[in-house]
């Protein structure tokens, strides 16, 4: 099977997940699938979008720098007492991070690397189409797919999620040159890839409050993170001790998440296989905001990644903590690039963390444990180095797309 064969059986086999984790629900009332596809004809396309897009793009772009101002991007990450799940809130839009059984979670969430991952792409993606809109390049159908790399040369860095290579899946008319030219415009405009790209220092403030070592909880209930990390030691205990096999596993094909744009220009991103998160744009950059920003989310995976590794150190350390919330802020200048702006980062920037935690243990245990973190917190650590990203385009032809 040769390259382009290869790459498109991956997309296909990426369409069958997904469709094996949705049930069939309304698309299921025809007789006859060739009825179905002919009315599915008159559904908006992403090329008819690419028009409104371009409109929009040109009309923001027009704004004079004075009628702009700076923005504190703002990510919440609570865990959630004794389930210990991580509960992500930007603005009006939130979803669940957990870990899977053998870290002490019970798999109800994504996996905050490749979520991360994901957001990544996800940014690369309406970067991508925004380029297209304003060339006045057709697009009928575009799939990102995003992961990691091993390090070309050793290195002593945590392990985590880096070197990241995107793989572009694109229907269009236009020459593998426009594509390309498309994809170097895409990356070098992508306000989330100019963050990653760059070494970040992220200050970690804590607000500590002091509760009682011992704890009279009334009734039956189930709140209680104290409880939750307590069990998340023996979980952690318990996967430590387990033999290790004598030989390395042989090693299995990195398959990243992958995000969809949909044809109204929202972005689908697929977790795992079995996990959707959308990203939108505000009206007033062509979206319906309809979910949070890739740029939002950036900051929003460094959160839960954060409350998750400080659970799993607490953890570790036997600490008692009944309470944790995770902030995340960042400046926006939507300035950057305009005329006296010329200079300003189009990515966030003065990224900062504030923990706010409740526990019994001493400030100086505190202090110890969020150290400790940090140094092992993957986000945390792609934030800190500096990132590459690598990418590749392969063309596929969608059912139904205009010649």
């Amino acid at each position: 099977m040769n390259k382009t064969k290869r790459s498109i059986f991956l997309t296909a086999a990426l369409a069958l997940a997904l469709s094996g984790v949705q049930a069939q629900g309304v698309n299921g009332v025809f007789t006859s699938a060739k009825k179905k596809t002919l009315l599915e004809k008159n559904a908006p396309t992403l090329r008819e979008y690419l028009k409104i897009r371009k409109n929009s793009i040109e009309a923001w772009n027009a704004i004079p720098a004075s009628e702009l101002k700076p923005v504190t991007l703002t990510a919440n990450v609570v865990a959630k007492n004794r389930a210990g799940y991580r509960e992500l809130r930007v603005r009006e839009f939130h979803y669940v991070g957990d870990c899977g059984y053998t870290d002490g979670g019970q798999d109800a969430g994504v996996e905050t690397q490749t979520t991360a991952a994901a957001v990544f792409a996800s940014d690369l993606a309406d970067s991508y189409i925004n380029q297209a809109a304003l060339a006045g390049i057709d697009i009928d159908s575009l799939t990102i797919e995003i992961h990691g790399q091993p390090d070309k040369v050793p290195t002593n860095r945590v392990k985590y999620n880096r070197n990241f290579l995107y793989t572009i899946y694109v229907d269009s008319p236009a020459s593998d040159e426009e594509l390309e030219r498309l994809a170097q415009m895409a990356e070098e405009n992508s306000s989330v890839v100019n963050l990653i790209k760059q070494a970040v220092t992220v200050p970690v403030n804590i607000v500590y409050k002091h509760s009682p070592r011992e704890r009279v909880i009334e009734g039956e209930t189930l709140e209680g993170l104290r409880e939750y990390i307590h069990g998340k030691r023996q979980a952690k205990l318990a996967y430590q001790s387990k033999p290790r096999p004598a030989t390395a596993p042989a090693p299995v094909k990195n398959t990243g998440p992958w995000v969809t744009v949909l044809p109204n220009g929202t972005r689908q991103l697929t977790i795992s296989n079995k996990y959707l998160i959308v990203h939108d744009n505000p009206a007033y950059l062509g979206g319906t905001n309809l979910g949070l920003t890739s740029r939002e989310n950036a900051l929003g995976v460094l959160g839960t990644c954060l409350t998750h590794i400080s659970e799993g150190q607490a953890a570790l350390l036997n600490l008692d903590i009944d309470s944790l919330h995770v902030q995340v802020e960042g400046e926006w200048d939507p300035r950057a690039g305009r005329k006296g702006f010329e200079n300003e980062s189009i990515a966030p920037q003065n990224l900062r963390v504030t923990l706010y935690v409740t526990t019994p243990e001493p400030y100086t245990a505190i202090q110890k444990w969020i150290e400790q973190t940090e140094n092992v917190c993957p986000m945390y650590n792609v934030f800190k180095d500096t990132q590459t990203f690598e990418h590749k385009i392969v063309r596929v032809k969608r059912k139904g797309s205009k010649k």
